[in-house]
């Protein structure tokens, strides 16, 4: 038993090196993630449907205006699959707000259809390479620093590879103007990046403090239901198993009432101290009010 309850230990104490504030703030923003609400989400697939019927109309409405390399019908078909796929991730979106993949994959198929119109844009200096900038900032800001990074580089990769075979198949030398677009807009997306870096970290410490107990630095009420919903459907999602512990302190009244609360705060601080150090780092413990304590036990049968 010796030897079981030191191993517990140890992987306690290396899990927690690993992730030291894993219980102490919500999972709201995890792994580099931000996961939004759904209302924030609808919005995004409405500014696609947006710019889906403006691509539409761009190409089969405006008199003297055809693709440059494909035919219309070709480009419609795009469109088509575009708006699919955009469907079904609406879809999907409503019954898994929390779903990482789906963000990558919703985010390429976005640079994709991007390309596309960039690639057919009749003019010489494309006013399609603006939508590159909506890509990444609509992603970026919306699901965190890690896709901002990928969007960011996938959209420069892009742009610069549809760039270079518009002007292959044409033959034709490329304008010192879309030289300085493309330049303006790197250099304000990656303005955008670090700007967005430094308010990701100031909104995450006032989360962490607004999440917090004040007394035990155990997460309090609201931030336990906060992660708790976030959390139920990933679990729901990857059919794993949890543990949920209720707790609370037997005859605390008597402790306020005989040796004052400023004892009582020392109890409550010492308990979340136990509780802190016996618990894993993937785990999260909670203030629930008062002597009330929950602590939600992933993978744990």
């Amino acid at each position: 038993m010796k030897n079981e309850h030191s191993w517990s230990e140890r992987r306690a104490y290396t899990e927690r090196r690993r992730n030291p504030d894993r219980r102490s703030q919500p999972d709201e923003v995890s792994g580099g993630y931000r996961y939004p609400p759904w209302q924030e989400q609808k919005i995004q697939f409405i500014t696609r449907y947006v710019f889906l019927v403006l691509g539409v109309l761009f190409f089969n409405t405006v008199d003297g205006i055809a693709p440059a390399n494909w035919p219309v019908s070709q480009l419609n078909i795009a469109f088509l699959v575009y708006f699919f796929l955009n469907t079904v991730f609406f879809l999907h979106a409503r019954r898994n707000t929390v779903h990482p993949l789906r963000y990558h994959v919703a985010m390429w198929v976005d640079i994709g259809m991007t390309s596309i119109c960039v690639l057919n844009d009749p003019y010489s200096i494309p006013p399609s390479l603006l939508v590159y900038i909506m890509v990444v900032l609509g992603n970026g800001m919306r699901y965190g620093m890690r896709l901002f990074a990928e969007s960011l580089v996938g959209c420069f990769t892009a742009a610069t590879l549809v760039l270079s075979a518009r002007y292959l198949i044409s033959g034709t030398a490329v304008p010192p103007g879309l030289i300085f677009m493309n330049l303006f807009g790197g250099i304000i997306l990656v303005y955008s990046y670090i700007l967005m870096g430094r308010i990701e970290r100031t909104r995450h410490e006032l989360e962490l403090h607004s999440s917090l107990d004040t007394l035990t630095g155990l997460l309090n009420r609201r931030a336990l239901q906060d992660v708790a919903h976030t959390m139920f459907q990933r679990l729901q999602r990857n059919q794993q198993k949890f543990v949920m512990l209720f707790a609370d302190l037997d005859k605390f009244k008597a402790v306020n009432d005989e040796l004052g609360h400023a004892a009582g705060d020392l109890v409550l601080k010492t308990f979340a101290d136990i509780v802190r150090s016996s618990i894993r780092a993937t785990d999260i413990a909670a203030r629930f009010g008062g002597d009330e304590f929950v602590m939600l036990l992933e993978d744990t049968a």
